[in-house]
């Protein structure tokens, strides 16, 4: 028996092998269409669902009447005015487009200033009445508490310029609407230690260390005068020193 026996059919065999390929090729093509179909189902399926979050994401910012909407720390509301859509102006106002142009304008809680004849005392400690008065912000407000505290108080309504920024001009407006008060503490020269006297603004390190000696060699500082011997302390010094100093 000759090899190429084996690969002889007859032709009711061979009507059966083509059948057979031929099946092959049919379930091959329909498992192709069916997985190519199920995959674009799914394609749109997730399609559909982001339109849908799109959606509703746009109607969110068609919403009007007046809501809060938080956005960097702080309290936005709409407004009706037509403004371009996407931007983020100077003034930190958030424009959006959606259907309608709107635009988000900052809620801020601004300080009411004092009207004509309301007053505040001098020595006032808190900031934010500092800020009542016309003229004077956070900054001047944070500046005046901190000097005042370094002092000891306020004497007189003039140290007011000697605050950082405080010039003429300012220093005149704020005038009216301070009154002068005597709550301001007062420094024991013959009893305060080094460190307390060269903590306060009027008294440098060689005025507070002659200070010292002083009490020393006397064991105690008599007067104003006795101080306006010594060299450290000029009259202008000594001008500014004497409300505050006991003896």
């Amino acid at each position: 028996m000759r090899w190429n026996d084996f690969l002889y059919f007859r032709k009711e065999e061979r009507r059966g092998i083509l059948l057979l390929l031929l099946l092959i090729v049919c379930t091959l093509i329909i498992n192709i269409l069916l997985s190519n179909k199920k995959s674009s189902s799914v394609i749109i399926a997730r399609t559909d669902s982001l339109q849908r979050e799109f959606e509703d994401f746009r109607r969110s910012l068609q919403t009007t009447g007046g809501e809060e909407y938080p956005y960097n720390n702080h309290q936005y509301k709409k407004s009706r005015d037509v403004r371009h859509p996407g931007l983020l102006s100077d003034s930190g106002k958030l424009y959006a487009n959606a259907g309608k142009r709107t635009y988000f304008t900052p809620a801020y809680h601004s300080t009411v200033k004092l009207a004509a004849g309301e007053t505040i005392s001098l020595n006032e400690t808190d900031t934010a009445i500092w800020k009542k008065v016309p003229g004077i912000g956070s900054a001047y407000a944070a500046r005046i508490v901190k000097y005042r505290r370094l002092l000891g108080g306020f004497y007189s309504k003039k140290q007011l310029q000697e605050v950082y920024g405080i010039d003429e001009e300012l220093y005149a407006k704020i005038l009216p609407f301070v009154v002068q008060d005597d709550n301001f503490s007062r420094l024991n020269v013959n009893e305060l230690p080094f460190d307390s006297l060269l903590r306060h603004p009027y008294i440098d390190y060689k005025q507070a260390k002659v200070i010292i000696d002083l009490r020393r060699r006397k064991g105690r500082v008599e007067s104003i005068e006795e101080l306006g011997l010594l060299d450290e302390f000029t009259a202008e010094d000594l001008a500014r020193l004497k409300p505050y100093l006991v003896f």
